[in-house]
């Protein structure tokens, strides 16, 4: 069978050679250092491009959260917003929701607020927002669940972010979790429509994580929601797990340590970002940004920016001013900032540039390179082209192995290979696309690499 390794590794090459390094190469960068509840490494895989033209480098940022100490839990102010339409009365969906609504209320403090919103055709508020004082009261509404007519998603989502914005939002964790099974059919149904009703909502630090449960639901969709939106997104392939996943969100919004988190890059003249791996990204006047949301206690993120710089000129020359702002919860959500300043140098010395090469940002490369081919095998294999799909998941496979038989090596690589592992061996004899388990392969493969990408 035919393979794409050479065509993978030429590309890696081709990123890594246009240049990047360990900012540290310019005494002027400081060392990365905690700040606050988050602190952030800043690597160029090499200061150095050759000369000609214009060239790609590659940034590699990663932030870490700082781990909250006993008693420091952050309030929480969570909507639910629960579809109730036809479909949920599947296989007993909408029994497991109640449950995992239920075990929701338990989780919660004194301090916690908590809003319920249902949607078919219709949309209604079940629990306005609030502190619960009596819990046996938000159980009874839970429990009054049932499935109706169709999916009037746009609608559950805007009502379920009106309720959220009603509450003062200081110093707490702000999330809405919308659920669904199946396709906005009622309302707005476009999906850059209703990523722009979640973008809307995390410019005012309301966040969306959204869950897609079973195999009929639309997961580009529903991931869209997630990125506008700066949340988290899963899926949920059996109404069995969706109470862990409940638990699962509502542990890490307890956990968070920062809020609002924002990297810019004010890039110099001529430099351009072409992509950041995983991550929705705007630009304006020459800055871009990059919204990440909340960050829990000991969550670490690499954003793999790629850009491409103007190398006619021997020298150095400024990159970008890159900073990173958010709401420090450990603090009471007081505003913490920091700037770097980065730069690159232009020259005609080709070893000069392949000396300064970090074999870490070209590792994360490696690996996020991967979960791109791995989600163009999903996307083949939904297409029909099952052989084709084979053949992206062996290459992908192949650069994790490799990379994984290096020291860095960690904890994520090891689980891409394992997911790959089992991807391929699924493929050797997969199901017809357009059945149920062909969709469910579909949707975990487009989880699993958009998980790897972050």
């Amino acid at each position: 069978m035919k393979r794409r390794i050479a065509v993978i590794t030429a590309l890696l090459f081709a990123f890594v050679t246009a240049g990047v390094k360990y900012i540290s190469a310019f005494p002027v960068i400081p060392k990365p250092e905690a700040e606050g509840a988050l602190s952030w490494d800043l690597k160029l895989g090499s200061p150095y491009v050759l000369k000609g033209g214009e060239r790609e480098m590659l940034l590699n940022i990663r932030l870490s959260g700082k781990e909250a100490g006993p008693g420091e839990r952050t309030p929480v102010n969570l909507v639910l917003v629960i579809d109730r339409s036809g479909s949920m009365s599947d296989r007993g969906k909408m029994e497991y929701a109640r449950e995992a609504a239920r075990r929701m209320v338990g989780l919660l403090g004194k301090d916690d607020r908590l809003g319920i919103v249902a949607y078919s055709t219709d949309v209604e508020v079940l629990l306005p927002a609030r502190k619960i004082a009596d819990k046996e009261a938000a159980l009874s509404v839970i429990n009054s669940l049932y499935p109706t007519d169709s999916t009037n998603l746009s609608g559950g989502l805007e009502k379920g972010i009106a309720e959220l914005k009603s509450l003062e939002r200081g110093g707490y964790v702000n999330r809405v979790i919308l659920l669904s099974d199946g396709l906005a059919n009622q309302g707005v149904t476009d999906p850059s429509g209703l990523g722009r009703i979640a973008s809307r909502a995390s410019e005012g630090g309301v966040y969306v994580t959204t869950m897609g449960l079973g195999a009929d639901y639309d997961e580009n969709l529903m991931m869209g929601l997630a990125e506008h939106g700066a949340g988290n997104y899963y899926f949920i392939e059996s109404p069995n797990q969706l109470a862990g996943i409940f638990e699962k969100e509502f542990g890490r919004m307890a956990a968070a340590v920062a809020r609002d988190t924002v990297i810019k890059l004010a890039l110099a003249p001529g430099v351009r970002i072409d992509e950041v791996y995983g991550y929705e990204y705007s630009v304006r006047d020459g800055s871009a940004e990059v919204k990440l949301g909340d960050f829990f206690g000991g969550q670490e993120r690499d954003i793999l920016v790629r850009l491409t710089v103007p190398a006619d000129a021997d020298g150095r020359h400024g990159l970008a001013a890159a900073s990173l702002s958010y709401g420090d919860l450990l603090r009471q959500g007081s505003l913490v900032s920091s700037a770097r300043t980065l730069a690159y140098e232009v020259t005609s010395d080709a070893d000069k540039v392949a000396a300064g090469e970090d074999e870490s940002v070209r590792s994360r490369l490696v690996s996020v390179a991967a979960a791109s081919v791995y989600r163009k095998a999903a996307v083949a294999y939904e297409s029909g082209d099952a052989e084709g799909a084979r053949s992206y998941l062996e290459d992908a496979y192949d650069s994790i192995v490799e990379l994984n038989k290096t020291s860095y090596k960690n904890e994520r690589t090891m689980k891409q290979e394992r997911d790959l592992r089992e991807a391929v061996r699924r493929m050797a004899a997969p199901p017809a696309p357009s059945s149920e388990e062909g969709r469910v392969m579909i949707k975990g493969q487009k989880a699993g690499a958009r998980e790897a990408q972050k």
